[in-house]
């Protein structure tokens, strides 16, 4: 089941990244950050009073996971102004290297309570792979 969860959110990633840069023919990188955040704001608030009937608070959890939201407009702007001059697989075969490496440094140390699981010279040839692969991507 979490992998089907997982394909769709790519294939929705694939098709939003490509919506946002079309906005950015109309709309400068700040305003496209607008608009996905305030209808997923307005979504989501809905969504949580609704079903879960509760007043949302910004409270009990540790300042630095708020940090999301500048790295939500950090990856919209930039997935957004990227697109449109190199398109939707370069930029999402980049953006898959970068995810890769800063998620196996947040598995190796066990940043922000994930459980530790150690780097091994086993998986270097996936990470070789990967690479050769977004290289033929970006430059084929």
């Amino acid at each position: 089941m979490y992998f089907l969860f997982l394909v769709l959110a790519g294939i929705f990633q694939g098709l939003m990244i490509s919506l946002n840069a079309q906005l950015g023919n109309y709309y400068s990188l700040f305003g496209i950050c607008f608009f996905v955040h305030a209808i997923a704001a307005v979504l989501l608030i809905g969504y949580i009073r609704w079903k879960e009937k509760r007043i949302i608070t910004f409270r009990g959890a540790p300042w630095y996971v708020f940090l999301v939201g500048f790295m939500g407009v950090a990856i919209v702007s930039t997935s957004s102004w990227c697109t449109l001059r190199i398109g939707a697989t370069a930029m999402l075969s980049l953006s898959v290297i970068g995810q890769m490496l800063s998620s196996a440094l947040v598995d190796h140390y066990g940043w922000f309570g994930v459980e530790k699981r150690s780097f091994h010279l086993k998986y270097l040839p996936c990470y070789i792979l990967m690479l050769a692969g977004v290289f033929l991507v970006v430059n084929g």
